[in-house]
């Protein structure tokens, strides 16, 4: 029987990030290059509160707003000029770099999801990974990985009734036993000699999965996004389909180590976060530097976008989006809606999908991140950094 508990609810933690994200968001470069940009010789976002304004996606149909700063607004007041303009000073503390990149991998398949655990008890990290089907949006494909020393040899694959973004892996059964793999249709199981399949009943809206303080990882599901946001364990030697056991709210960010959580835009729109932070579909906490404080991240979109005076008002700006330039994962601290980026990554030339926290050829911690190998391309590229030393 599921319990509940006294602790805010993780989906509160997510509407806290929303009295932040229109000043967190800060664009990180410019590709514009237009005129009022080369008159100025600054980037287009130095007048724009969004990360890529007007930038719209084509899969989720939003758009970021055009909204102006206060730089903008001092610029369009003054007939498109910055004379006797003074900016604020502000002082800031450089933070000490989080990681350095060490390694890329290609992947021909259209990997989604990953995620890097010991899954079978012999203390070695697997990668695991959900691919795409091509034609099917509700069906995906289940890889689990092992580095031989030279590539990530195949050792296990299984249709997925179920679509490709919905895949979560961790130590749910309990601390000291191997980790589990959970798809949207089911859970999988080492069972000394291959992944067992254990159907679900229903649909598992998979939303992501944190490690408590007492080192308790849970399951977090999410049935829409007006409802609490649920923790689960997992009990592997349940039979038939209640496999999922101790429901509990979800606990909030001081309660925890690290957790992810993974929607669609649409989806945390509708939680309450504004587009700039939800419209990577990715949203974390982690202790990356281990010593006890929380560092929010999510992937950020660098759109290459024009700036134009709108024909029916000249004195208001028009922007068309031009494409997908690059992405970034940002690292910054989320208790202060000030200061700048703690880390991030360099350039990367596709989209962010999916983020893991351990190096799959030795299980050292570290970042890893799986892209796109261009905004349009198929292919999928593994990129892992480890955490500098101090």
């Amino acid at each position: 029987m599921s319990t509940r508990t006294n602790l805010f609810s993780w989906k509160t933690w997510i509407l806290c990030c929303t009295l932040l994200s229109s000043v967190l968001f800060v664009p990180r470069s410019a590709r514009a290059t237009v005129e009022m940009a080369r008159k100025e010789s600054r980037a287009c976002q130095y007048c724009h509160v969004s990360n890529s304004p007007g930038f719209k996606d084509d899969k989720t149909g939003l758009q970021e707003p055009t909204t102006l700063n206060e730089r903008g607004k001092y610029y369009l007041a003054h007939h498109l000029s910055f004379e006797g303009y003074v900016a604020p000073r502000v002082t800031v503390k450089p933070s000490p770099a989080l990681f350095h990149f060490v390694w890329g991998e290609v992947f021909s398949d259209p990997v989604r999801r990953i995620a890097v655990a010991d899954v079978t008890g012999d203390k070695t990290p697997r990668l695991v990974m959900l691919s795409e089907v091509a034609g099917n949006k509700e069906a995906s494909t289940l890889t689990v990985r092992k580095w031989d020393g030279k590539t990530f040899a195949t050792e296990f694959t299984a249709d997925v009734k179920a679509p490709a973004d919905k895949l979560e892996v961790g130590r749910f059964a309990g601390e000291n036993k191997p980790a589990v793999i959970v798809t949207g249709d089911a859970l999988f199981v080492w069972n000394g000699t291959t992944f067992a399949r254990k159907p679900s009943a229903r649909p598992l809206p998979l939303f992501g999965s944190t490690r408590l303080k007492n080192g308790e990882e849970r399951l977090l599901l999410a049935a829409s996004p007006t409802e609490d946001v649920m923790a689960y364990r997992v009990n592997p030697d349940a039979g038939g389909t209640d496999w999922l056991v101790d429901g509990m709210t979800a606990p909030n960010s001081s309660e925890v180590r690290w957790g992810t959580m993974n929607a669609t835009p649409d989806f945390f729109e509708k939680m309450g976060l504004q587009p700039p932070l939800s419209a990577g579909g990715l949203i974390g906490l982690w202790d990356a530097r281990q010593n006890g404080t929380q560092l929010l991240y999510y992937p950020k979109v660098d759109a290459d976008f024009d700036i134009q005076p709108d024909p029916k008002d000249p004195s208001k700006p028009k922007i068309q989006y031009k494409g997908h330039a690059a992405s970034y994962l940002i690292f910054r601290d989320p208790t202060t809606s000030s200061g700048p980026e703690v880390w991030s990554t360099p350039r990367l030339n596709g989209f962010v999908y999916d983020v893991a926290r351990q190096d799959p050829k030795d299980g050292k911690p570290g970042l890893l991140i799986l892209g796109s190998e261009a905004p349009d391309g198929k292919s999928r590229v593994l990129y892992f950094f480890a955490p500098v030393k101090e």
